[in-house]
């Protein structure tokens, strides 16, 4: 009831405008998805509402969020059949939403389409204004930009781990990011590493990035390597709820608690 009623509050007191942080991949699907469900999770239980959308270009047939069904409409199909009852918004068993851009790889040929686009933007605004929080779990179009115009102009983070082609990956879509909406500070979110190889790692890309791009990167979080998630995961869970006490759990109660839907994302970067 506290919770609820925070929540509530907040939405009053900052009105209709949520949070939208998109995050970009250069790690797995699956690490991306088990990422996110467990960040909303954590905002859900810190008193924030908030909504995943999968705007990637993966067909519902081979979806990575448990909360999905191929029943499941989407923001495009919205749009081009707006007599259409399905429903556009699945709720988790965390209390968190679910919802999706497109429907397949085959709807691609749709991005092009401005005046649709539009209102596929439209639609995801009045869906992300009932959210604190929207976490959009982004790909680039064939543009390199947001796959909305809207989120260009957005906070836009690059989850990434230790591995070789994830470092590759992550300096690739920042340059791409950079040269296509210009230069602009963008957060970086490590996992599957402990504070010391995350810390190295991002001074490296961000070293790189300042004398090469000449652009700014912000630390935001690192959920560190911890069996609990992938333990949480079979029981259908989510960490903070299955294993409140695991490192896990602390780090995603961290990275919740810097989303403050009054004051934006508290970025800190390593000393």
């Amino acid at each position: 009831m506290h919770k609820d009623q925070a929540s509530g509050l907040r939405r009053l007191m900052a009105g209709p405008s949520p949070r939208i942080l998109s995050l970009l991949s250069a790690t797995t699907m699956l690490d991306q998805a088990r990422l996110l469900e467990n960040l909303a999770a954590s905002l859900q239980h810190q008193g924030s509402h908030a909504l995943i959308l999968d705007a990637t270009q993966q067909s519902l047939h081979h979806n990575v969020y448990d909360d999905i069904s191929p029943e499941q409409g989407t923001l495009l199909e919205a749009v081009m059949q707006p007599n259409n009852t399905m429903s556009l918004i699945n709720i988790s068993g965390h209390g968190y939403s679910v919802a999706k851009l497109l429907p397949g790889k085959s709807a691609s040929r749709f991005l092009n389409h401005a005046d649709i686009m539009l209102q596929v933007q439209q639609q995801f605004k009045n869906m992300a204004s009932e959210h604190d929080v929207v976490l959009v779990d982004a790909a680039l179009n064939g543009q390199d930009t947001m796959p909305l115009d809207m989120l260009n102009n957005g906070e836009i983070l690059i989850h990434m781990t230790r591995d070789a082609n994830s470092i590759t990956q992550a300096y690739s879509l920042i340059k791409q990011l950079s040269q296509q909406i210009g230069r602009r500070s963008f957060g970086i979110v490590v996992s599957q590493a402990n504070e010391a190889q995350a810390q190295l790692l991002f001074q490296n890309i961000a070293e790189v990035a300042r004398n090469y791009l000449y652009i700014q990167l912000d630390f935001m979080g690192l959920i560190p390597t911890d069996e609990h998630l992938g333990r949480a995961a079979k029981l259908g869970r989510s960490v903070v709820d299955a294993f409140p006490m695991a490192k896990a759990s602390a780090a995603f109660k961290n990275l919740a608690g810097k989303i403050d839907h009054n004051h934006g994302l508290l970025a800190a970067t390593f000393s």
